[in-house]
């Protein structure tokens, strides 16, 4: 099942929408599908970065570098990996 590959991904380490439809051999309209699915489970959350600031950002604790552009929307797992 394709929610459990991706959920099986996401274990593995953060997965960008690209990532997950390149693994799971779908398009990114698909993989985005899957996270709004995941989300609506409570297994992901989606955060849109509306401030191109590092410190609004959920991803700041493990982020190396700084983000250019506001609107990316991030999906952080909610689930213990």
């Amino acid at each position: 099942m394709m929610l459990e590959k991706a959920l099986e991904l996401m274990k593995k380490g953060s997965v960008s929408i690209e990532e997950l439809a390149q693994e799971l051999g779908i398009t990114r309209e698909e993989a985005e599908g899957i996270m709004k699915i995941l989300e609506s489970m409570g297994y992901v959350k989606e955060y849109e970065v509306e401030e191109s600031t590092c410190e609004k950002c959920p991803l700041r604790k493990v982020c190396g570098g700084k983000c250019v552009r506001s609107g990316v929307k991030v999906f952080i797992p909610t689930f213990q990996i």
